[in-house]
């Protein structure tokens, strides 16, 4: 059977924690004081005394947030032990398998890394603590259908596609101390008046889609960007109509029913839902915002072996996606020629392509998890998969997780160098070590 999806349900509250913002500003209070340099109108041992205080009051409080954090470790989260999976089937050698990953659920804190998923029939994205199993909810306020997702990994940036409100919401992630994501639960309109389907940010945070605005004449789809200047300025109109039918080459467009997107420092990837065989599965184009000379700009089809395609992603050396027929892998460098056979760069089949009976295979969206593997949806049987992403030599397929009714697919990490928990309290020392040598060293000028 499909099994089923089993979503936990939301986590306690946790007071958000307050950015290194204000301890950077002590520390520059302390420093200029501490250097004689006249702050304001107050005396310098008062002021010397006041960031003592300050500091002192700072460390008090974040001694207290360690003894929350030491309870967080009672969670009962820490206590689930269970997975969703079934057994494993297999096949004849040379065939994709199908296999099970059964991992025990980590230690709060202990990985950084998170699938994020989108359940469009549940109105819900959740998130599964890798290499735990185990769906979480995340909190994304009135969403009617999500469906494609990406990250912006810089920003920590969601980005949520939900067609029938025509827009593209985005919310802040955060880590909490004991090691879950959540979001901060305020809803952001990255996009407005826009039947989006697959979504894909690059590293400086501007938003990449393929899709239509409502507001345009023309039903055909084309590839957007969203600066970051805006999203972050709270504009959500007016997206960059990037490549369309009528610019992405004549008489055959290279834009025709474009699906899912990738996109690196140079380049943007989209695939083509409809006659990919004509118009290119995957077609690359030059990014527009990076300063090129009109002679230096490209755009050419990557490979023309499938017709239906729906999820892209771009690793540092590849490009893959899916189709009906299995998960595809081209070379960045690739150009590709009309008429090549099926099975090149075909690296992974449906791992019930040996039975007639079985209903069709229908891959959706595909993430790498920036290290060397990668993940992709399969509403049909209700099935996150994953297999290796170093190269496009046919591999077998490992079931990751149960996940009925998932459609976008994305993965973000934080590592613990960007943790404020794990630095603040070393910070906080020397601050306070710091401000009292001011007092000191100020009392002494006195």
């Amino acid at each position: 059977g499909q099994g089923r999806v089993v979503i936990e349900p939301p986590l306690p509250c946790h007071r958000p924690h307050v950015g290194p913002v204000r301890y950077r500003y002590f520390l520059m209070f302390a420093v200029r004081n501490l250097a004689g340099i006249p702050l304001g109108n107050y005396p310098m041992g008062t002021r010397s005394l006041y960031v003592a205080i300050l500091c002192s009051a700072l460390i008090l409080q974040d001694s207290s947030a360690m003894v929350h954090r030491r309870q967080a470790r009672e969670d009962p989260y820490n206590k689930v032990a269970a997975t969703i999976g079934s057994s494993s089937s297999s096949s004849k050698s040379g065939a994709a398998t199908e296999g099970t990953s059964s991992s025990p659920v980590l230690a709060a804190g202990r990985s950084r890394k998170f699938l994020i998923a989108s359940f469009p029939q549940m109105r819900e994205v959740a998130y599964c603590q890798t290499p735990d199993n185990v769906w979480r909810p995340l909190v994304i306020g009135s969403v009617k259908a999500p469906g494609g997702i990406a990250v912006d990994v810089q920003g920590a940036k969601l980005f949520v596609a939900d067609p029938p409100s025509q827009a593209i919401w985005w919310y802040q992630l955060t880590v909490t101390s004991g090691g879950f994501l959540e979001t901060t639960g305020v809803q952001h309109a990255a996009v407005e008046g826009v039947q989006a389907s697959f979504l894909t940010v690059n590293s400086v945070g501007d938003l990449y889609f393929t899709g239509r605005m409502v507001s345009s004449a023309s039903n055909a789809s084309s590839v957007f960007r969203q600066d970051a200047r805006k999203i972050a300025m709270g504009n959500a109109m007016s997206p960059v109509d990037l490549y369309t039918r009528s610019n992405s080459g004549s008489p055959v467009p290279k834009v025709w029913v474009p699906s899912g997107i990738a996109v690196d420092s140079v380049n943007v990837f989209w695939g083509n839902m409809e006659d990919g065989t004509s118009h290119g599965s995957v077609v690359k184009g030059s990014r527009e915002n990076i300063g090129l000379l009109s002679q230096e700009k490209q755009m050419h089809a990557m490979s023309y072996v499938a017709d239906d395609v729906r999820g892209v992603c771009a690793t540092g050396t590849h490009v893959f996606y899916l189709s009906s027929a299995g998960v595809h892998g081209v070379l960045k460098s690739s150009v590709e020629q009309v008429g090549e056979p099926a099975t090149v760069g075909l690296v992974a089949t449906s791992p019930r392509a040996a039975d007639a009976s079985a209903a069709p295979w229908n891959p959706t969206s595909i993430a790498w998890d920036g290290d060397n593997s990668l993940y992709f949806t399969e509403p049909q049987y209700g099935v996150v998969y994953m297999l290796p992403a170093l190269n496009v030599m046919e591999h077998n397929l490992t079931k990751y997780v149960d996940a009925p009714g998932a459609y976008g697919i994305t993965f973000i990490g934080f590592s613990n160098s960007n943790s404020a928990g794990g630095r603040r309290l070393p910070a906080l020392v020397a601050l306070a070590a710091l401000s009292l040598l001011s007092v000191g060293l100020a009392g002494g000028r006195a």
